[in-house]
């Protein structure tokens, strides 16, 4: 049989809820009809079941192995540490959706390394000496990657977003076609400068709180500042902007950080930007809503070069 590839759509019904896939399919050359490939079958199939995933906020195969894999546990150990039982642990990473009880649970796990170092700590004795050992190792590995908190940031973060909007100001008085700055936009791009300067200096950036809210990673201090402000330069901007502005400029490691963040991701949507720190694993997504974002699984998730 001659066959070729081209996209094709299809939809699948998960739970009851349904979800268009375009993917590539194989189709006979002289019936241009779909017909069975098991690999593009399955990528569709996983699409579909990625797209579930994310609207209902469920741990994925690669969540699970990611963490196992930073800690060095097998699936046994994994099961023994969290209660799962090892078929069930078997089963999630090959694809099947978690219970609420145990995605929230996972979830709660993968954010905070408290819980992590509580589950040791209650567990101790039933737990095998080899995983205590493992998770202890891992626990004191990240105690040096923890941000120093006893250095105080440079800068606050409404700074750090005036520079960001006198940067952006100059840039739109020399091109009318430059797009104004949003709240949106500078959050993300103050998630991402916080996330790369952490992962090089096991620093803070700024203090703020980043909040997990519906659409994105939030520094605290600026959403307040600016709550309400769709456009941070159409109305002109004060002296104490073109102050921050020219201070940070005299710090040529912040402001390095500053515009390396905006060449990578300046061109970008606010929406595209949330594309990439909604996706699954990320710091948002195993964060509960409305929750402060762990400094700590920001800065070790940039430090693996993985910036969402």
């Amino acid at each position: 049989m001659n066959t070729y590839i081209k996209d094709y759509t299809n939809t699948f019904i998960i739970h009851s809820h349904e979800y268009e896939v375009t993917s590539p399919a194989k189709f006979d050359q002289e019936t241009n009809e779909v017909v069975s490939d098991t690999k593009l079958d399955d990528q569709a199939v996983e699409i579909a079941n990625s797209l579930y995933r994310e609207e209902f906020g469920l741990i994925s195969p690669q969540d699970i192995k990611k963490y196992r894999a930073k800690i060095g546990l097998s699936q046994r150990e994994f099961a023994k540490l969290t209660g799962l039982s090892p078929n069930t642990v078997a089963l999630y990473e090959t694809g099947a959706f978690p219970t609420k009880a145990n995605n929230k649970l996972l979830k709660l796990l993968f954010s905070d390394d408290n819980l992590l170092e509580e589950l040791v700590q209650q567990n101790k004795r039933t737990l095998s000496d080899v995983i205590i050992k493992k998770t202890n190792n891992y626990l004191q590995s990240k105690e040096e990657l923890i941000t120093n908190t006893s250095v105080k940031p440079k800068f606050n973060s409404v700074q750090l977003t005036n520079w960001y909007r006198v940067t952006n100001y100059f840039a739109a008085q020399a091109d009318e076609n430059v797009e104004h700055l949003t709240q949106m936009k500078v959050l993300k791009l103050l998630y991402f400068a916080y996330g790369r300067y952490g992962a090089r200096s096991a620093s803070n950036l700024f203090l703020s709180p980043i909040l997990a809210l519906a659409y994105g990673p939030v520094v605290k201090e600026v959403h307040e500042k600016f709550n309400g402000q769709k456009d941070l330069i159409a109305n002109g901007l004060n002296d104490k902007a073109f102050a921050d502005f020219s201070e940070i400029a005299k710090d040529a490691e912040i402001t390095g950080i500053l515009n390396e963040i905006l060449q990578d991701y300046g061109n970008q949507t606010a929406y595209s930007l949330s594309k990439i720190t909604h996706q699954l694993g990320s710091p948002w997504s195993l964060t509960e809503k409305g929750k402060i974002i762990n400094p700590n699984s920001i800065i070790e998730t940039f430090s693996r070069g993985i910036e969402w």
